[in-house]
């Protein structure tokens, strides 16, 4: 007999169990794109959150920002990363509070699971620039590609999956498994939850479509960019397990996207570099590490 797929009040109720919520991204997403905003009222934003704001002012004063003077107000710390890179901030900080455990009923570690979140998410970023669409929401996408695998792995601990877990060899796809075992997959729960928490729709549309752009009828340009990011992250080594079905093919992909193989290439390399400074500002600070 097929699963039912879990209520929204499931969902929900799970969700409200994550140690961090992600709904201070829609805010501050919201908050930088008006021009009027100043430092007072995204202080005031994240300063609602205690320990994200430690994180915050623990990652600026990480030797990457260079500064000589340690920073000892959040004020400071924003003031020195700036508006432009105080989002992508906030987004790691969440996700390494999010993504630190392991899925036991999918066999994902957390270790390697947030390291396809960063990579995919610093992907995106670097190939909003060529596909034309909003690089905040890109970035956000990719952060969030995978918090529907937690709602589902804690809902497997609930109900007790354990004689249903994910094949470890990840050879069936995984889309397949979370069907028959939950009644719905994860990017299902994932659109359910960024909507609750107002992340934005290109966002959101993204996820939901990244697994089978091409069977969207409109061509979703952020779900082929998307599906472009998790193939780069295949390609430097940090997929997960019961993807790699959903990759590749990437002609019809980077023509869909607006992206030429250079473009990609470049993007590659791009988030290549970038994943190894993002990871050592967390390495450099165990209590920011999601392993820890």
């Amino acid at each position: 007999m097929p699963a039912i797929a879990p209520s929204r009040v499931t969902i929900l109720r799970l969700a409200q169990r994550l140690p961090t919520t992600p709904a201070v991204l829609g805010k501050l997403q919201r908050l930088l794109a008006n021009t009027d905003s100043d430092l007072e009222e995204v202080c005031k934003l994240l300063k609602r959150d205690l320990a994200l704001s430690v994180r915050i002012l623990r990652i600026s004063n990480s030797p990457f920002y260079g500064s000589s003077n340690p920073h000892t107000s959040l004020e400071e710390a924003v003031g020195c990363v700036g508006f432009n890179e105080i989002y992508k901030v906030v987004g790691l900080t969440v996700t390494s509070q999010l993504f630190n455990c392991d899925l036991r009923s999918y066999g994902y570690q957390a270790d390697r699971l947030w390291e396809n979140i960063l990579c995919t998410a610093l992907a995106m970023e670097s190939l909003a620039q060529f596909a034309g669409i909003n690089p905040r929401s890109a970035y956000t996408s990719g952060l969030m590609r995978s918090i529907g695998k937690i709602v589902l792995d804690r809902l497997a601990a609930e109900v007790g999956v354990a004689d249903a877990a994910f094949p470890a060899d990840g050879s069936t796809p995984l889309c397949d498994w979370e069907r028959q075992v939950f009644g719905c997959d994860n990017t299902f729960v994932a659109a359910l939850l960024m909507k609750e928490w107002n992340l934005s729709e290109d966002s959101i549309s993204a996820i939901r479509g990244h697994y089978f752009p091409e069977g969207d009828s409109e061509g979703d340009l952020p779900a082929y960019v998307l599906n472009l990011a998790g193939t780069i992250a295949q390609d430097l080594g940090y997929g997960l397990a019961g993807e790699e079905t959903y990759w590749g093919s990437l002609d019809t992909k980077l023509t869909r996207a607006q992206i030429d193989e250079g473009e990609f290439a470049l993007c590659t390399a791009e988030t290549k570099m970038a994943f190894e400074t993002v990871r050592k500002i967390f390495s450099d600070s165990t209590e920011l590490s999601p392993a820890s």
